[in-house]
This record gives structure tokens, sequence and C-alpha cells, in this order.
């Protein structure tokens, strides 16, 4: 064997060894596209197979962009998995129609797809973890592509030896980082392995390739013929400082945490401003990542949150009626001494209610009864979710639903009517919990602002004859929808 390949193949081993990328009886998935890069992945794979106790599959995803050219590929790839005497998975993905269906590059759409086809694989294969064959040169790629488009630390850290890829949620291992595009050449040409060639990676429409085959080049000739290495080391450095970030923004995030919830979080508002603004833009995206897992703020969007909750001297320390929407996803706002953090959730449909009958609303976790009271001690049983009008004063049918705009009502104890935006400020509702307070109204108009106050039209007196008691209760967190409930939604 030549001496070249066998130091290429020593280097290689070490690496597994050294990142711990691999354990012993490990079921691997290779993706392979045929190209020079991960024709080699397949080779080293194959010479450490038996001493690592591997069960190796290949993976091969055509994206019908190149025609014939592609369906070469496949047959080259699936020929290779039959010399290998390796289990072979193929999937052709749809990127033209999804890159426009959605909007997206065909890049972007390219590597969405591509992923989540190869998590299939995984899957059918049994595999623990996907091996790609990103080299050294397509870290310095990534990292030079993503200084030009404006980045910070996660962006300098390039692509990582070991990543979950967010939303297949699968291990993604990449174990030739290490080597450059020449040391995989290299072993190609002196091991004799033929591979194929994708005519589209000198197409320079894709920004990849423009800085592949144009930025990098000049950056390597004019100014440091050892790029590749210096942006190599910038990722180390990178990734080491975003690890310590990220240890110090978990106990800040920790040290400040008032409340959490499902699809809220409420933050300590003078903690978090007594922060670094480095270790307060982690802190925000922590909260973000908790409220909805899909968060993927831009440098931007983060410093517009941190001026909104860092407001200027000549500004007032707190806005209850400020707020910060991102994205219509995710409502940013103060609360006395806290931010919250809470995902904007569709709000629940209205229900009728039934006189007699329990009403679930599942989606906001709430239970309303409805039933005729013979209740001489109803002023002692009321309390704030208990509550008892006058049946002949109710008009139509009752129902149940949310705050709108506009809204408003008479309170007990009043003569005139008052918004209920306005009554929630006097009341000091927390401004996070307001969108979800029911309401129970009838042809008149609101009966009941559940929990907080009856309306005055409503309520029992002297004359009153037949009773009505309104019930409202929380169910358990995942409660299922009870048979014979008595929920009938308007349409």
């Amino acid at each position: 064997m030549p001496q070249q390949h066998n130091n290429l193949l020593t280097r290689f081993r070490r690496h597994l060894q050294a990142q711990a990328l691999i354990q012993r009886g490990d079921r691997l998935l290779l993706a392979v596209s045929g190209g020079v890069d991960s024709r080699v992945l397949l080779d080293l794979f194959s010479h450490v197979q038996a001493e690592w106790d591997l069960q190796l599959a290949i993976g091969h995803v055509q994206h019908r962009l190149r025609g014939k050219e592609a369906e070469e590929d496949a047959e080259f790839t699936a020929k290779l998995s039959s010399n290998y005497g390796l289990p072979f998975y193929s999937k052709a993905i749809a990127v033209q129609n999804f890159a426009q269906e959605k909007k997206l590059s065909l890049e972007t759409a390219g590597r969405e797809l591509r992923y989540n086809a190869l998590a299939e694989m995984c899957g059918a294969c049994g595999a623990t973890a996907l091996m790609t064959a990103h080299t050294q040169d397509d870290q310095a790629e990534t990292i030079l592509a993503h200084l030009v488009r404006g980045t910070g630390l996660r962006g300098l850290r390039g692509m990582q030896a070991r990543s979950v890829i967010p939303h297949v949620s699968f291990p993604v291992l990449r174990p030739l980082l290490l080597f450059s595009r020449a040391d995989i050449l290299a072993h190609a040409r002196l091991h004799e392995l033929a591979w194929r060639e994708d005519h589209s990676n000198a197409d320079v429409r894709f920004r990849r390739n423009r800085v592949r085959h144009e930025l990098l080049p000049l950056v390597r000739e004019r100014f440091n013929p050892q790029i590749n290495a210096s942006l190599a080391r910038l990722a180390s450095i990178a990734r080491e400082n975003e690890e310590y970030l990220q240890h110090v923004a978990g106990q800040a995030f920790s040290e400040a945490l008032i409340a959490a919830e499902t699809g809220k979080i409420i933050l300590d508002l003078q903690r978090f401003r007594n922060y670094f603004r480095g270790v307060q833009a982690y802190v925000i995206r922590a909260a973000m990542e908790r409220v909805i897992s899909s968060s993927a703020l831009t440098f931007d969007e983060t410093e517009q949150i941190l001026s909104f909750l860092n407001p200027t001297h000549n500004q007032p320390l707190a806005f209850p009626r400020r707020r910060y929407l991102w994205r219509s996803e995710v409502e940013i706002f103060h609360e006395k001494a806290g931010i919250v953090f809470s995902k904007i959730q569709p709000t629940p449909q209205s229900q009728f209610l039934e006189i007699g009958r329990r009403c679930v609303l599942h989606d906001a976790g709430i239970a309303i009864t409805v039933a005729p009271a013979h209740d001489a001690l109803w002023r002692k049983r009321s309390h704030a979710y208990l509550q008892f009008v006058d049946a002949a004063s109710v008009s139509g049918k009752l129902r149940v639903r949310f705050p709108q705009a506009g809204d408003r009502f008479m309170p007990l104890g009043m003569h005139g009517f008052k918004k209920l935006s306005d009554f929630f400020i006097d009341a000091k509702v927390p401004y996070a919990r307001r969108a979800s307070v029911p309401l129970v109204e009838c042809e008149k108009g609101l009966v009941w602002v559940c929990g907080y106050r009856l309306d005055e039209r409503f309520k029992i007196t002297p004359q009153t004859q037949n009773l009505l008691q309104l019930q409202l209760e929380s169910l358990p967190i995942n409660s299922p929808l009870e048979e014979g409930s008595g929920v009938s939604s308007l349409q």
C-alpha cells in the first residue's frame, strides 16, 4: 500500500478515536453522492469496518436537477454498494417544486429535502448516525460564506464534527473535516478509486460555487495561501468561545427565570438588565428556543429585542403596553418586573353552553358548567370561579368566547359600561393572561368575565325567582376530551 495512502488512513483512524465519533458496533448510514469526497469516505470506512465491528449502509439522494447525469450517479452508487456488499437506500426528491412552493433558494431547498430523505433512510436501516463527506475545504467555504453574508460566533464555528439537524433531529457526523480536498484527491488517485463529477458544482450562479471558484482562490492567491487552515483555526476558536458563552448564558437564564410554562417564559427584568449585552443576547435566544423550538433569530432581530428590553435613559423602565412581535409567532413584552416571551396561540373557537351540561374547551384547558340552582346560600358559596346569576335576565343562548377589541360590559356595582381592556388594567390582570380570560355572554352582552367580575345586569335581586350557577374549572394538563361533555362548536 502506498505510504501516502497509509498515512491518510492512519490519520483517519486517529481522528475517529480522538473525537470519539463512533463506538464499536455502531450502525452507520454513509451519505454517498458518487463524488470524490463521498467515494473516499466509503473507502476509508470499508478499511475500519471490521476492526470497529461497524454495520454500514449507503444512502443516495437524487435531486432531479441534472437529468441523465443524476440517474447515472444513482446507478454508479448502487453498483458501489453492491461491490462493497452494503445495503443501498436511494430516494429522488423534487427540489425545484419544493423551492418554488416554499419560496426558498435551490440550495436551501435541496439541503432541507436531502436531510429529510437521509433521515428516512437512517430510520429504515436502523442507523444510529449519518456520516457525510464534508472536508476542510467545505468548512472554509462555509465560514467564508457566513462572513460575506454577516454572522456572529455561531456562524463562525462553521460545520461541527458532530451535530443534530433541527428539523429532523438525528445525529450527523462529519469525520472528514480534518482533511483537505487535496488529501482526498491524493487518496483516491493513489488507490485508483473511480468517482463521478457533478458538473453543477462549476455553476457559479449558486452562491456556494462562487465562494468556491471565485472568492476562495482570490484570497488564497492574493492574501493567504493557507486560508483553509486559518479559517479552520477560526472555527475552533469560535466554537470554544461559543461553548463558554452558552455555559454562562445557561447559568444566567436559570438565575433570571421566574416561570416556565408550555409556550411561555418569564424572566426577571432587573437581573436581565444586569447582564453584559452579549450574555443578554444568548439569554434571549435560550428563552426563544424554549418557547418555540424552531426559533432561528437573526442578528438584526436579536438587536431589535435587545433595544426593546434595554430602553435609553430618556425612557421609563417599564412599558406594560409595549410589545415586540416576532414573525407573528412570539410576543415579547414587559409585565411588572418580568419579561414575558409568549408563543402566540390561535384563539380557541367559541362554543355554545347548554344548561345542565359541562362544556369542555380542550384547547383552552378549561371547562364551564351552567346549571339551574336552588341554593339559598348562593352568596356564601360564590367565589371567583363559581358565580350565580338571575336566570330571567339571560336572553338567548349562552356561549363562551375570548376577548376581542372593543369588548365592553357593566362591572358588578357600576351603572355604566366600561371597556374590558380598561377593566383588565384596573384589576391588574397580567397582560400575558388577558387574551385567554374566558367570557360568558348572551344576546344582551357579556354576563361574566370568568374569574374576575359579573355584569351588573345579570345580578341576583330580591325579585329573582330562578338562579343559574356558572362554574369555571381548569383541566389537568393533557386531559382527554370527555365523552358527553356537551361541546357544540359555533360555525
